[in-house]
């Protein structure tokens, strides 16, 4: 079965060179949950938290991302759109996932882009629209951000259609 549209959100170790999966939800636009993981890392064993929320003690029981990724792939495989902010698919391919060529990446950052810099954030984005994401990052989970990142994606399309009525 090809579900149409998934929405997915990925936080990254850091640094960059190094960066590791430890967390990823994907789900439908209905809010189905179709995966939802924190990762132990492989190369990585600390990380700023403050960017994510999730402290590197977290992960140590955890599998690793390689552990699920004949299941993630499965998943991405049935995929025509993939929604996210500030997309990681690098990340992923880097870790052993591949985008399915005919799959359309809707990054919800680069329409929300304003002045390119820090405030381009998934924070501003749910203020913007209206959505309640939790302000304590530790309290934030793979699901918040995806349900926001839903949630903000049907939101701005009902405003461009709301644009094209007028």
């Amino acid at each position: 079965m090809k579900n149409k549209e998934l929405v997915y959100w990925v936080d990254l170790t850091g640094p960059a060179v190094l960066d590791e999966i430890v967390r990823l939800t994907i789900m439908d636009t209905n809010d189905n949950v179709l995966f939802n993981h924190i990762f132990s890392t492989k190369l990585v064993d600390w990380w700023y938290s403050d960017l994510n929320g999730i402290r590197p003690e977290d992960t140590y029981n955890e599998q690793t991302f390689e552990s699920y990724k004949d299941e993630i792939q499965k998943i991405f495989n049935r995929a025509n759109k993939l929604i996210t902010f500030n997309a990681s698919n690098f990340f992923l391919e880097k870790q052993g996932i591949t985008m399915p060529t005919n799959t359309v990446v809707d990054d919800l950052a680069d329409p929300f882009r304003v002045a390119g810099d820090a405030t381009d954030t998934i924070d501003n984005l749910c203020i913007y629209y209206g959505y309640d994401l939790p302000t304590n990052i530790y309290n934030r989970t793979g699901l918040d951000y995806a349900k926001a990142i839903n949630y903000c994606w049907q939101e701005m399309n009902r405003y461009c259609q709301a644009q094209k009525d007028r």
